[in-house]
């Protein structure tokens, strides 16, 4: 490794650990609520979201396939964590919302987040730099 790769190879070491051990975290939470990673990233999508996204919008949030989305979808709604609905002035557009049930889901999943991130222990000043640097890093 030359001497000019050095930083960039550790970040990408540190943010491929960070995603394991992130990862890791949920997965005790995740098997309790019988949830899939998958399942999850989508409620962690949807609580995010101010209004119910459409479900290309959320394919476009979770990088995936709009058909992907589809069969979240479907999972959720059979987990009573989301409702689908018609988009008002478009019929042909689903919006995907989280119900009662889908917003406790996310409090936990951010809750177990919270608790056992390696993130927490950065101030909250760090945190916000941090924040702006990835923001940064992933702006197209």
């Amino acid at each position: 490794m030359e001497e000019s790769e050095a930083p960039i190879y550790h970040l990408i070491d540190l943010t491929l650990a960070l995603a394991d051990r992130t990862q890791a975290l949920i997965g005790e939470v995740l098997a309790e609520l019988d949830l899939t990673h998958a399942l999850a990233g989508a409620v962690w999508q949807l609580g995010a979201a101010s209004t119910p996204p459409s479900m290309r919008e959320l394919a476009r949030g979770l990088r995936c396939d709009p058909s992907t989305v589809t069969f979240l979808a479907d999972r959720l709604e059979r987990h009573g964590l989301a409702t689908r609905t018609v988009a008002p002035g478009n019929r042909r557009v689903k919006l995907l919302a989280l119900t009662d049930q889908g917003h406790q889901v996310r409090r936990r999943l951010v809750a177990a987040m919270v608790a056992g991130s390696p993130l927490g222990r950065l101030s909250l000043d760090e945190q916000r730099r941090l924040r702006a640097l990835l923001a940064k890093a992933m702006s197209d």
